[in-house]
């Protein structure tokens, strides 16, 4: 049996370096390759997949021209290089100091306040907050004016007597299969009844 020889070679693919470890016996070449024993054509089959699957010179144009489109977002041409939007502002530098000092006395949003001091002065604040609040008497006192006993056709209640009455005096219209039992006077009943083909 001949010999077994180790070979340690290196490999970098896509900014990786990979260890190929070769032994053979003189009968077979085995190398390690990612952790794995595989046969050193195994290993240079993979090698080449590594290496077919890298971006060609057209695939990264593609992806950078892909890239500059979104940037543009459909601009027209007219403005679509930053040097077109800068020469732009430039001719219209009125516009865009009006613009800036328009944002520049924006009001800022202070966290925690919906108005701010422009809005709502600090008098009205201080006068809301010396407000006097509603008491639990004040509340029971205001709820005892009002009454809560149904009306009827002779007494006041949560209506007047006489809305009661006109109320009551109303004739409805009531359909079904049956005519119900609390008809009142002056009320008509429609009897549904289901038609034979």
């Amino acid at each position: 049996m001949a010999n077994t020889k180790y070979i340690l070679e290196q490999i970098k693919i896509e900014g990786e370096l990979k260890q190929l470890l070769a032994k053979t016996n003189g009968e077979n070449t085995t190398v390690t390759y990612n952790g794995t024993e595989m046969t050193l054509t195994a290993a240079l089959a993979a090698i080449y997949a590594s290496l077919t699957n890298l971006p060609t010179g057209e695939g990264v144009d593609s992806k950078i021209s892909s890239a500059i489109d979104a940037l543009i977002g459909g601009a027209p041409e007219t403005y679509d290089t930053l040097k077109e939007i800068a020469d732009y502002i430039a001719v219209h530098k009125d516009a865009s100091d009006a613009l800036s000092a328009a944002i520049g006395n924006k009001v800022d949003k202070v966290e925690g306040k919906g108005l701010s001091a422009e809005d709502f002065t600090t008098a009205l604040k201080t006068k809301l907050e010396n407000m006097a609040g509603v008491t639990e008497e004040e509340k029971a006192a205001w709820n005892a004016k009002a009454d809560k006993s149904v009306a009827t056709a002779e007494a006041d209640g949560l209506m007047s007597k006489e809305d009661k009455a006109k109320l009551d005096g109303l004739n409805g219209v009531r359909y079904g299969a049956e005519a119900p039992a609390d008809m009142k006077n002056g009320e008509l009943f429609v009897r549904v009844v289901s038609a034979e083909a």
